[in-house]
């Protein structure tokens, strides 16, 4: 009898603390449904050039940076040696000119097949080789050639695509020296179900940038250019695992009658 009763007691006590394993799981549920939105915290950038006139917080990669990564070996290197030898402007990239006192000139303008800028009254300008970082001078001194002392913004902008669970997913037009991060939260922040740990940056059906690359990418403060993020690249932003709670709570409740069978057997002996 005695043993019965201390099993009764055990029994009691092993559901009371199941209830409020489960209860307290719902509970965190609650709240995180509460939140819409996540905000990402702010981070420092790394320290770099920085566009002169561009409208992002962050930074862009260097001639110099870019040919020391691509001493290196494995993707990253062949990557900065294709952007050394190209430029980064692909045809369907965009550019927003500000030229002081010519407002024909003033535009956003699109790069042309051949990586080729189409400027009113002025010959077409070749941005092939050309990097982001390089861009502002670099047009300068094109239009130096047909303009006295020439004053002009140049900010490259890159249309990426954001996916998943945000608030507002589709295509965003953002200054290449933005923060990642940033362009994530101007598409609405992420949704209660967005799981940031998961998020990979797609070009086309390949994965560029795996899920650890784009998590440390984001807390670093790295920027589009950085990342070497081009026009018509997703930002897939990963989901929560369907049932995840409720696979908690199993667990939860699997372990605690786990050790009320266990205290029960024991004082059967």
């Amino acid at each position: 009898m005695a043993g019965s009763s201390v099993a009764v007691r055990v029994a009691v006590r092993v559901a009371a603390v199941t209830a409020l394993a489960i209860g307290a799981v719902w509970s965190s549920q609650a709240v995180a449904q509460s939140t819409t939105t996540v905000v990402i915290p702010p981070t420092t950038p790394p320290s770099s050039v920085t566009t002169p006139g561009a409208t992002g917080l962050g930074a862009v990669a260097t001639r110099a940076e870019l040919q020391a990564v691509a001493a290196g070996e494995g993707p990253r290197a062949a990557a900065a040696r294709e952007r050394l030898a190209n430029g980064d402007f692909q045809p369907g990239d965009r550019i927003a000119l500000f030229v002081q006192g010519e407002p024909t000139l003033t535009d956003t303008l699109a790069v042309r097949a051949n990586q080729i800028l189409h400027l009113a009254n002025i010959p077409d300008i070749s941005v092939h080789g050309v990097l982001r970082s390089e861009l502002q001078d670099y047009l300068k001194q094109q239009l130096g050639q047909y303009l006295r002392n020439p004053d002009i913004r140049a900010v490259a902008l890159v249309r990426v695509d954001v996916l998943g669970p945000v608030g507002r997913p589709g295509f965003y037009s953002a200054p290449a020296d933005e923060l990642a991060s940033d362009v994530v939260m101007q598409a609405g922040g992420l949704g209660q179900n967005a799981d940031l740990s998961k998020t990979t940056i797609r070009r086309g059906d390949a994965t560029v940038l795996t899920s650890d690359r784009v998590q440390e990418a984001f807390a670093r403060g790295e920027t589009l250019d950085q990342l070497d993020v081009r026009a018509g690249d997703a930002i897939v932003v990963g989901e929560k695992t369907p049932g995840g709670n409720f696979l908690r709570v199993l667990g939860i409740v699997a372990i605690v009658a786990s050790i009320g069978v266990s205290v029960v057997l024991i004082t059967r002996h």
